[in-house]
């Protein structure tokens, strides 16, 4: 839940454009600085966090992954480029150490829920076989993520989202 809570909380801090550049204005240049600074905040975050030896070596490298990440949204923000929510949004996203037992259920449940829409489009794509396969795919990539969260082992915040990423076709 608390992975909920953090994206929850992240995507009401983005501007509530579709894009941000830098402009002349007082308003938007103190919006670019305090984003810029929570992108800072983020960025040392997931990079301490990369350090912390309790964490194992899937995640260190998944947090170093994300400071990346969020180096490069600064990069192009200080440079003027468009960047989209989306873009901030996962910048901003620092995955938790652990999750409790409650959290992983139901995390478990989101992923199966995202396998049946899979399942679903795979169903009613059958007579496109590119389209049908991208269903397929995503299944296989929930199911595995999902045995993995049963069985404790290691799974990147990567491998999740995409896990619950359905194809746009559905």
């Amino acid at each position: 839940m608390k992975y909920i809570a953090v994206i929850l909380g992240v995507l009401l801090l983005v501007p509530a454009t579709s894009g941000f550049a830098a402009t002349d204005s007082n308003s938007s240049m103190q919006q670019g600085t305090q984003l810029l600074q929570r992108l800072n905040s983020a960025r040392q975050l997931d990079r301490s966090l990369a350090l912390d030896v309790s964490v194992g070596p899937v995640a260190a490298g998944e947090y170093m992954l994300r400071a990346d990440r969020a180096q490069d949204v600064i990069d192009k923000i200080e440079h003027g480029e468009k960047v989209s929510r989306a873009e901030i949004a996962d910048a901003l996203f620092v995955p938790p150490k652990s999750l409790s037992e409650a959290e992983r259920e139901q995390l478990v449940q989101r992923l199966e829920h995202a396998k049946d829409l899979d399942e679903r489009g795979w169903w009613d794509w059958t007579r496109d076989p590119v389209i049908a396969q991208n269903f397929q795919v995503q299944e296989r990539k929930a199911d595995r993520v999902i045995r993995d969260l049963e069985t404790d082992q290691p799974v990147s915040w990567s491998d999740i989202q995409e896990a619950m990423h359905v194809p746009a076709n559905y």
